[in-house]
């Protein structure tokens, strides 16, 4: 490399004559940068598929009717008096439905509203899934399934079947690929759906779908709304859940305020659904930039050593340029361009070696099965975080030499030379 300015000049003299520790201050911040692309790379990643899974598979709204949990007893509702008894004898708590009154009605409207791209209506309940010797307890899922895969591209994530021969089949069923392999059911098996209300239904497998999250793939089924409303044993008119699905999800949680303003039932976003898992990722996220964040400083300590080991030896050195007219300036520009070559060229190694890791993990077939499947790990590969990652290693390897240079430019020649 040929330097046209001395400054850089005699820098790059400086690295050269200490080869081996150049090479090590270069590597930590090498590395340090690396684990940055792979590790935050890694959890961005797979954050960033859990949210479009989240997305893709649950309502951006649900609207839907919660049970009065501050409910007051008949004795408190009695109005007792001073020095009366009021004696209540077989007192049974009122069965409560979470229906959502008027639901066909508020679906009509937010189909109107320009904000919304679809509403499903939705009727859940937990069931027993029964096939031969073979049981599983889950949710059954009642819908209309045109409106469903209108929403959530159902057909999209079929493993088996067509999920939309559930319109056509009054006592169809379609099983989530975990559910379907704990009860070994296959297309056109009948299995016996019974409700909570003792409500047996036998219903024929018509599709097997993958949501992507293990744990709804494991225990959701969809079947059509009257056959949710038979093992229930309701009206044609109960819906539990308003599903709805937004142009913009960014709008959401403003949207669910409204709705639960206009039609007053609880409305519920899907950044609050899944409040507890963010939460985890915030954990997660922070661990993350600590870890990071230790590498790159021991990193800094090291080139933080080096110019001052450098500093010391080049002493001499430093007294005959400020002899001969270099300023304080050109002292701290001079060992601040030492810092900022190893952070550079560190920086640039760090992010090939970071993207080269990245291609070679993403490509082993792994079949991770935890919050999300998938068969390959997932990194986020934008640009711009790989110029964020560099960005932060110039700004840590530019404070560690700092401090270096600035001692560096306040050494006063005239000590030196009578030191000699």
């Amino acid at each position: 490399m040929k330097a046209k300015s001395p400054n850089i000049k005699i820098a790059l003299i400086h690295l050269l004559s200490k080869k081996r520790q150049t090479i090590v201050a270069m590597l930590g911040v090498t590395f340090g940068i690396a684990i940055f692309i792979f590790q935050a790379g890694l959890m961005s990643g797979f954050q960033t598929v859990f949210i479009e899974q989240t997305i893709n598979t649950t309502a951006n709204i649900r609207i839907y009717n919660e049970p009065d949990k501050d409910r007051h007893s008949i004795l408190e509702n009695a109005g007792k008096k001073e020095n009366e008894w009021v004696v209540i004898r077989n007192q049974k708590v009122k069965d409560e439905q979470p229906k959502v009154k008027n639901g066909y009605q508020i679906i009509k409207q937010l189909e109107q509203h320009p904000e919304i791209a679809g509403v499903s209506p939705f009727l859940g309940s937990q069931a027993i899934f029964r096939l031969g010797i073979a049981q599983s307890s889950g949710r059954v899922s009642g819908v209309n399934i045109e409106k469903e895969n209108l929403l959530f591209d159902l057909s999209e994530n079929t493993v088996e079947g067509n999920i939309l021969n559930l319109q056509n089949t009054p006592n169809g069923l379609i099983l989530g690929i975990g559910l379907a392999e704990l009860l070994g059911a296959k297309l056109g098996d009948n299995i016996t759906v019974v409700s909570p209300k003792g409500v047996e239904l036998i219903l024929k497998v018509v599709g097997i779908h993958r949501s992507g999250i293990v744990e709804v793939d494991k225990t959701r089924a969809f079947v059509n709304l009257r056959s949710a409303q038979q093992l229930l044993q309701v009206d044609g008119s109960y819906l539990t859940d308003i599903n709805i699905k937004l142009k913009n999800i960014d709008k959401a949680e403003q949207l669910s305020k409204e709705f639960t303003n206009r039609y007053g039932f609880p409305a519920q976003n899907w950044k609050d659904a899944n409040a507890n898992i963010f939460g985890v990722f915030k954990i997660q996220n922070m661990i993350t930039v600590l870890v990071i964040l230790s590498i790159l400083v021991v990193s800094g300590f090291g080139i933080f050593n080096i110019l001052m080991m450098i500093i010391y030896e080049k002493m001499q050195d430093i007294a005959i340029l400020k002899a001969i007219g270099y300023k304080d300036r050109d002292i701290r520009t001079i060992f601040l361009s030492e810092s900022l070559i190893i952070g550079f060229f560190g920086g640039i190694l760090g992010l090939l070696l970071g993207f080269t890791l990245q291609e070679i993990v993403g490509s082993i077939r792994m079949n991770v099965k935890g919050f999300v499947a998938m068969e390959h790990l997932q990194f986020n590969q934008s640009p711009y975080f790989f110029a964020f990652a560099f960005v932060f290693g110039m700004i840590v390897t530019a404070i560690a030499g700092y401090m270096p240079a600035r001692k560096a430019s306040k050494i006063d020649p005239v000590d030196i030379i009578r030191s000699k």
